[in-house]
């Protein structure tokens, strides 16, 4: 079973944050893989009975969280759209959500359409570009990274609007 390690030393807003390739993985994560090196096999076993505890007390503190990749993904693109930092791609080392697709649930119209999709977001449409028809519900929708900061959110064959997630 894949999993990732999160370290309590991991914050939001870390002005240090490694390239997206590099994994960070905790201490006593660290700890615990060194005791493959240890000889004779007595020490090494000793090693990770000692290691392995101390990884389950963090675990149990919350200081360590081990989830499967699956998890990750999915907190991944639950935070699609918000200005906060990627944490998943801190620690999984994969590259950034570039767009996701759902199918929509409502879309309505006062001062510009709001979308509500499928996983539960809602996004605002933040310019001015009419659309040509009526978005219906099951209609699907794709939403990419655009440009600064921006996304764009596209409805069946509608050109692109430019979106806020609320």
């Amino acid at each position: 079973m894949v999993v990732e390690i999160f370290a309590s030393w991991l914050t939001i807003g870390a002005a240090t944050a490694p390239p997206p390739q590099e994994t960070q993985v905790s201490a006593e994560y660290q700890n615990l893989i060194a005791c493959s090196a240890v000889t004779p096999d007595t020490d090494r076993l000793a090693c990770f009975d000692r290691e392995t505890a101390r990884l389950r007390s963090a675990e149990q503190s919350g200081a360590v969280i081990i989830m499967p990749r699956a998890r990750v993904e999915e907190t991944r693109r639950a935070l699609f759209g918000f200005a906060v930092p990627n944490i998943p791609d801190m620690v999984s080392g994969g590259a950034a959500l570039e767009a996701v697709e759902t199918t929509l649930v409502s879309a309505s119209q006062n001062d510009g359409w709001v979308f509500r999709l499928a996983d539960g977001s809602v996004w605002r449409q933040v310019d001015t570009t009419a659309l040509n028809f009526r978005p219906r519900e099951g209609m699907p929708v794709r939403i990419r990274r655009a440009a600064v900061g921006s996304y764009m959110l596209k409805v069946g064959d509608s050109p692109a609007v430019r979106a806020r997630r609320q």
